[in-house]
């Protein structure tokens, strides 16, 4: 779930850096995810992620470009999640990498005990590109409203399981409203997922409800967050997972935001670990 994690962090932090008009911010993330998501090896999988954010008037548009380090090649990011190959999520596919990816039949020898034989492999992520305006909100207002448009290009190489290989387009819409207690945020959006015809996956739906707390000192907050896609394929369980972490806003603007994750569905990763941080150039 690394877009979502990155998404739920430029939702609750973001908007304190970016909220001034005609702004640029850069930011980077650090990611590390374990899981089987469904399947029947277990897969770890680290990110780096670099980006920039930019506001100009109700316009909000942010770029990221993940380098990936995974150990097997048995799941693959699509731009709502992660979704297994190679494996048999509870019995309800075969093994075959290719066939669920695009044809073909993939050999998993040495892949029984986890992992994909490999000692791991790293290379470049698919970029998300991401454009949000917001049609209600006004400076300083307790609440506002944004709707979104979002694609996955396909750099990654299908291959070594960065990606799939084709175009994912996502919309969506968030809703915020910041009170002196705490605030709250609710995002939904809905993702085309590029496949093959003899691909078993399907469009999904995503959202997320979170809830962020100011501490004593008020540049840091506390935030909780329950995330959940629909099931990308007929009979596989909805990857739900929580998560929780802590943000501090500095007086330059910066931003540090450390969050922890946990699935709470055996489609969703097991553990997340996740560091971030923005720096508001102007």
């Amino acid at each position: 779930m690394r877009r979502s994690l990155l998404t739920l962090l430029l939702a609750v932090v973001g908007p304190t850096v970016a909220s001034a008009q005609d702004s640029f911010v850069l930011f980077g993330n650090a990611q590390f995810s374990a899981g089987r998501y469904g399947g029947d090896r277990a897969v770890s999988t680290a990110y780096l992620s670099v980006g920039t954010l930019g506001n100009r008037g109700r316009w909000r548009w942010w770029a990221s470009l993940p380098f990936v380090f995974q150990d097997a090649a048995t799941v693959r990011t699509v731009g709502a999640g992660m979704v297994p190959v190679g494996g048999s999520p509870h019995g309800t596919m075969s093994g075959t990498a290719g066939g669920m990816m695009g044809g073909g039949t993939s050999n998993t020898a040495g892949m029984d005990r986890g992992g994909s034989g490999m000692i791991g492999h790293a290379g470049v992520g698919d970029p998300i590109l991401r454009l949000d305006v917001s049609p209600w909100a006004a400076p300083g207002a307790p609440q506002s409203g944004t709707i979104y448009a979002a694609v996955k290009a396909p750099v990654a190489s299908a291959a070594e399981g960065f990606g799939t290989g084709r175009w994912d387009e996502g919309i969506g819409a968030t809703y915020s409203r910041h009170a002196a207690a705490f605030s709250v945020l609710l995002d939904g959006a809905y993702w085309h997922v590029g496949r093959a015809t003899t691909d078993p996956f399907r469009d999904v739906a995503s959202g997320s409800l979170t809830l962020t707390r100011p501490l004593a000192s008020a540049d840091q907050h506390v935030y909780a967050s329950a995330l959940a896609t629909t099931p990308f394929a007929r009979g596989w369980q909805a990857p739900v997972q929580l998560a929780i972490g802590w943000s501090r806003v500095g007086a330059d603007r910066r931003v540090l935001a450390v969050t922890a994750g946990a699935g709470l569905t055996a489609t969703a990763p097991a553990l997340t670990m996740s560091a971030s941080w923005q720096w508001s150039v102007r």
